[in-house]
């Protein structure tokens, strides 16, 4: 053998680790897209139950009591976050589009709730949670 020659075994060596590394770079870089996802997620369900909470707090303290709240993700251009009240079922529904992928997220209020919504833009990333009177019936709202 001379001495600048490769052995073939070395070059089967160096393309397996190759593959190898190559195979876990990938599986880590999909895993920090899920986490990221996940993280998102996380926020924008923890932010539904602290609406739930800001809600029964608002109704519990009476008519025109306003609490502020805002957004708890930093939204970029395009993305916009939707915060709809439902009286039928005293549901809070929150619909996220950021970064080109949409999240929903629900939960669940043991107080009245009046219809409305709120759309959370980047600049504009805060609201208002009150309790209202609506012909004689106390409920809560969301506006600007």
């Amino acid at each position: 053998m001379k001495r600048a020659q490769i052995t073939f075994d070395f070059l089967i060596a160096v393309m397996l680790i190759t593959v190898t590394v190559a195979g876990i770079v990938s599986i880590a870089s999909g895993e920090i897209g899920s986490a990221r996802i996940l993280d998102t997620t996380a926020k924008l369900k923890a932010f539904a139950v602290d609406l739930r909470d800001t809600a029964v707090k608002s109704y519990s303290v009476g008519t025109n009591f306003t609490i502020i709240k805002s957004s708890p993700i930093r939204l970029s251009n395009g993305d916009k976050i939707t915060v709809k009240l439902y009286s039928r079922n005293s549901t809070i529904l929150i619909t996220a589009e950021l970064g080109g992928k949409t999240f929903v997220v629900g939960q669940n209020v043991p107080v009245p709730l009046c219809d409305s919504n709120v759309e959370l833009t980047p600049g504009d990333e805060s609201f208002n949670v009150t309790a209202v009177s609506v012909g004689g019936r106390s409920c809560v709202t969301v506006k600007k």
